[in-house]
């Protein structure tokens, strides 16, 4: 622009404006997430058809497929929703401790039980195949990892308290409205 003029940016336009793009891409990430659960659902009762026509022949191998198909599709499924009920339908914004504390204790909720499900699913998988034995040790180290991950989740919790209780005693403590 000619001697260095600007013109003035109308700050609530850009904010509509980046709000709307914002929603439209969750509403696209979270279509995304539910066609690939369905998709994986889909999957799981393909694994478990597999399973009962060979039968009486036992296929552990489709069983488990089938196990962890529907795992990995409840867990993408609830991180589905959980983004839905934080991000599209919530009214409160998401610079409050407590908000995050819930949202991520929400998404590490579904994290530790998919988790702690693919563990007994290994362990089940490894234990019923002696050439495949050696490979319990990683099913402990994911174990291992579980419990790491929980104990983590725990701190934070623990210590993200002390903020929420610091932001409750400031004057402005009310959440924002959208």
């Amino acid at each position: 622009m000619p001697g260095g003029e600007r013109k003035p940016v109308d700050v609530a336009v850009t904010d509509r404006v980046l709000y709307f793009i914002s929603k439209a891409i969750f509403y696209t990430i979270i279509l995304l997430f539910i066609l690939i659960a369905a998709l994986l659902l889909v999957l799981a009762f393909y694994s478990l058809w597999e399973t009962a026509k060979a039968l009486p022949v036992v296929k552990l191998d489709t069983l488990f497929e089938a196990i962890g198909f529907t795992t990995v599709s409840s867990a993408v499924f609830e991180l589905a929703r959980t983004m839905f009920d934080e991000e599209i339908k919530s009214t409160v914004k998401m610079n409050a401790p407590r908000k995050i504390r819930h949202f991520i204790s929400r998404f590490m909720t579904v994290i530790i039980i998919s988790l702690s499900i693919e563990f007994l699913t290994m362990v089940f998988r490894f234990s019923h195949k002696s050439d495949e034995f050696m490979f319990l040790l990683q099913s402990a180290a994911v174990a291992a990892g579980i419990a790491l991950v929980f104990v983590a989740w725990s701190y934070f919790n623990k210590t993200s308290v002390g903020v929420e209780e610091w932001e409750d005693k400031q004057p402005s403590s009310q959440p924002e409205k959208e």
